[in-house]
């Protein structure tokens, strides 16, 4: 309400400025006041008063404005901060499953160094005597069964 008191005092101190020049200038030029001049001298402080209504009210509608502008950018603050507290959450639980996947994959890592290891040492372990043992006598029978077709012929 300050701010609307404000503007009507200064408003109506420019009305009256200008009524005082208006007044002035007609008597430094020398030309009496006509019943028109009167006539508008006595309806403005009704055009002030109407001209001080519609103010009150474009200020009461501004005001009105600023208030809904206002409460919408209060709106528009809230949801921000839910939409980045949501986002937070998702961001903290994205980093857990990271760090439970990053966990699992160290252990899987090492799970498949031992294993490589153990293949690796099975793999120059299975070239041994048991090996040429069942080679050796693979070739052994063979060799025999040859033999023994020779030596029998089939019936007939």
């Amino acid at each position: 309400m300050p701010a609307s008191k404000t503007v009507h005092i200064q408003s109506k101190a420019r009305c009256t400025g200008e009524m005082r020049d208006e007044l002035l200038g007609m008597r430094l030029s020398g030309k009496g006041t006509t019943d028109g001049d009167l006539r508008n001298r006595r309806c403005l402080p009704l055009d002030e008063r109407q001209s001080a209504a519609e103010l009150d009210a474009v200020l009461q509608h501004h005001h009105n404005l600023q208030e809904k502008l206002a409460e919408d950018m209060l709106n528009l603050a809230r949801n921000l901060k839910n939409n980045t507290l949501a986002a937070q959450n998702i961001i903290k639980q994205d980093n857990q499953t990271l760090s439970q996947s990053m966990r699992q994959a160290d252990l899987n890592f090492e799970k498949l160094k031992t294993e490589s290891e153990r293949l690796e040492q099975h793999s120059k372990k299975s070239v041994n005597w048991l090996l040429w043992l069942m080679l050796i006598l693979v070739s052994f029978t063979f060799i025999s069964m040859i033999l023994f077709i020779r030596i029998f012929p089939r019936l007939r």
